[in-house]
């Protein structure tokens, strides 16, 4: 059974007077540790639909950056940076100059997979002691699960957690799509139906 939410914010391609466009930028990012495995092949769907739509794309895998956890240091509070030396900069980087993020994970246990995590939790650094952010406002966030058996609506605040976490950076919903009975790595295949949304979908973020 597939499952598709489409967010209700909708951005435009900036055309200005020179006539030279905008290409927006949608970045996906997949927390899965199986390279190509059903979440992001469902985050590369999605970029697919928004690359026919004229967006410029990047996908990025969290396995293969280097992001240590959040020690709970506080010197980002007191110093204004993270001490932690890693990838997390960069990708902070890349999320920054994009129109919209694409979040792909795995469902364990109820949760995304143990790689999302650190990643998540380094926003911290990256908050001001007021808890704003220098994050450019209103990029769209998009959520790709797959799973396997647990029903559809154990999915909800899954979604709700996401959205609001990315809500404190200042986006705002783009959309939420997943796939159950994904037990084996290439299981979504078998489902061409949420394919075809996934790149619909993508093709909403340059709208």
């Amino acid at each position: 059974m597939p499952g598709i939410f489409s967010g209700q914010n909708k951005k435009k391609a900036f055309i200005p007077a020179s006539g030279i466009s905008h290409f927006m930028k949608i970045l996906g990012i997949a927390t899965s540790p199986r390279k190509g495995a059903n979440s992001q092949s469902l985050v590369e769907h999605v970029l697919a639909g928004a690359k026919k739509a004229g967006a410029k794309t990047e996908l990025v895998r969290i396995c293969d950056l280097d992001i240590a956890p959040c020690t709970g240091c506080n010197t980002c509070k007191e110093k204004g940076e993270c001490i932690i030396d890693d990838d997390m900069g960069s990708l902070w980087e890349k999320m920054a100059k994009a129109d919209a993020i694409v979040l792909g994970s795995p469902v364990y246990w109820g949760r995304l997979n143990a790689q999302a995590y650190p990643f998540i939790d380094r926003f911290y650094a990256y908050m001001k002691p007021d808890f704003s952010t220098d994050m450019p406002k209103g990029k769209k966030i998009v959520l790709a699960l797959t799973f396997g058996g647990m029903p559809p609506e154990a999915l909800a605040p899954l979604n709700a957690y996401v959205k609001a976490t990315f809500g404190y950076l200042g986006c705002v919903d783009g959309g939420f799509i997943w796939q159950n009975q994904c037990m084996g790595p290439r299981d979504l295949a078998k489902y061409p139906e949420t394919i075809k949304k996934a790149e619909e979908l993508g093709k909403s973020l340059t709208k």
